[in-house]
């Protein structure tokens, strides 16, 4: 379970990640000219005439309607995203069914437990299942049968099914808020000597304790921070969280039974619940990933630069198109998803691979030592990239690294033209002629910045915006780097693009 952040736009200033207006592009070219914006260096005039104007350092005083303006786009573009309105409806639901339960059942000295228990678990398989690969593969392929005859704010709508990680953090916080509502009304029921057996009162306590530390552990600051304790509470909790559900739930039947006059069996009290068959079906997805276990061949690794490497797997491990893979180099340890790059080269032996950058431990151990192998899981997810499928004509915009996503689309999108705008240090030199012409095989007019030619980044949101409508496409989509992605989207939504870009909620 993992809640998104709030992104403070002030930031894109504090960075500085935009930097430049550009009239030319390419990597191969002699002449380009760029044009820095603000304070980041001359505008046009003052290189024509060789000399800078001074500018204020001050920013301009705003009046109370821009202030307004800003906050209201603030409010729009960063913060109700599409994620946190899943959430929120989420949220709302449950939050709206749990006040009628507690006034219902307050004014009762022995408050029904099932209907509390019951939601508890309903959420959390709801979070459970929105987050299995065949789910995802299922909802993605669902949103991509769309024809590009259906009226564009549809298609646009349905292209952000990728954001349903708002579903997985809103079920996960119902299901914590649930199971307290339960312990209070099972608490109130012990205090009035309804319920007699306090195992399930012990039982009920250690897992409100690892419910509260996986939502914890999942806050975007916490997360961030300590990303491995993130990952290992998510992981070992959640199992323990679902064999303490079972024995808790199989307490609580038996008591439930032997309150019954006359008295009932404890299995057959337990059959009755929704609980009890909800379990059964989390238990099986928990199990279902673990029987595709497999560990599977490094056969080449090509070094990109100090920072990111290139992996080719054995060839019999085939992706199907428009999937990524997620890989771990010990299988109860933390996994990792990356977009599958299909082979489109000779030198690539018919071997899926996929490019790694050093993002943080894990990966960092990558780049400097690759396995001879990786653990692999599972059935592959649908890449993100897969829904541009719905559009007629997409910008697809990505820096350094970020190209690799962008292959795997490559060549099975037939019906959908794509115009590319690619900025990397020296990307012919860093990531070879293979990557360098396939992204020119699909797309002859790329915009390629070699950002180490010209000292800087471009002006993305400008460069984008202006192939856009140029191009009379239908929507962006971008791959990069957390920061980047988050203000650069932000900024192209506010001029009235459909732009579309990874959420980082993992």
């Amino acid at each position: 379970m993992v809640l998104e952040e709030i992104f403070d736009p002030s930031e894109e200033v504090k960075r500085g990640v935009i930097l430049a207006t550009v009239t030319r592009v390419h990597d191969d070219s002699s002449k380009v000219t760029l044009v820095p914006r603000g304070s980041h260096g001359l505008g046009p005039q003052e290189l024509e005439n060789g000399h800078a104007k001074a500018e204020s350092t001050q920013p301009p005083r705003l009046c109370k309607a821009s202030r307004c303006i800003q906050f209201v786009d603030y409010l729009r573009f960063h913060v109700f995203t599409v994620y946190r309105q899943l959430w929120i409806l989420v949220v709302a639901a449950n939050l709206a069914a749990m006040i009628v339960t507690v006034v219902r059942q307050s004014r009762k000295s022995s408050p029904s437990l099932a209907g509390c228990i019951n939601a508890s678990v309903a959420n959390l398989l709801m979070a459970i299942l929105i987050r299995q690969d065949y789910v995802k593969n299922l909802m993605y392929r669902t949103c991509w049968s769309i024809p590009h005859s259906a009226p564009l704010w549809l298609r646009r709508r349905l292209a952000l099914v990728y954001e349903n990680g708002g579903v997985h953090s809103g079920a996960a916080v119902s299901a914590l808020c649930w199971f307290a509502v339960f312990t209070a009304f099972l608490w109130v029921r012990f205090r009035h000597d309804t319920f007699s057996d306090i195992a399930v009162l012990v039982f009920d306590c250690m897992l409100a304790v690892l419910l509260l530390s996986i939502v914890g552990t999942a806050m975007p600051q916490v997360r961030r921070r300590y990303h491995n304790m993130f990952e290992s509470v998510h992981r070992w909790a959640g199992w323990f969280a679902i064999v303490l559900f079972w024995v808790a739930l199989a307490l609580f039947a038996r008591d439930e039974a032997r309150s019954l006059d006359p008295p009932a069996s404890t299995g057959g009290r337990l059959v009755r619940l929704s609980a009890f068959w909800m379990l059964v079906i989390i238990s099986l997805n928990l199990i279902y990933p673990w029987l595709l276990l497999r560990k599977v061949a490094v056969i080449r690794s090509e070094r990109l630069t100090l920072h990111a490497i290139r992996i080719f797997f054995d060839r019999k491990e085939k992706v199907p198109e428009l999937h990524g893979l997620a890989i771990s180099s010990h299988p109860l340890a933390e996994w990792h998803a990356f977009a599958s790059i299909p082979p489109f080269s000779d030198s690539d032996a018919g071997a899926y691979s996929c490019i790694i950058s050093n993002a943080g431990d894990w990966t960092g151990n990558v780049v400097a030592n690759p396995a001879p192998h990786y653990w692999m899981r599972g059935v592959h997810q649908t890449g993100q990239l897969a829904m541009a499928s719905v559009f007629r004509r997409v910008v697809i915009m990505a820096t350094g690294s970020g190209i690799g996503p962008c292959l795997a689309a490559f060549g099975h999108l037939p019906h959908t033209q794509m115009h590319i705008i690619w900025t990397a240090p020296s990307p012919r030199k860093i990531f070879g002629d293979a990557i360098y012409e396939a992204v020119l095989s699909q797309d002859p007019q790329a915009t390629i910045w070699d950002t180490r030619k010209d000292g800087r980044r471009p002006d993305m949101v400008k460069m984008a915006e202006e192939l856009y409508r140029r191009t009379e496409a239908e929507a962006v989509f971008f791959i990069s780097n957390r920061n980047l992605t988050r203000v650069t989207i932000a900024a192209l939504r506010k001029r009235n693009v459909a732009a579309y870009a990874p959420v980082f909620d993992s």
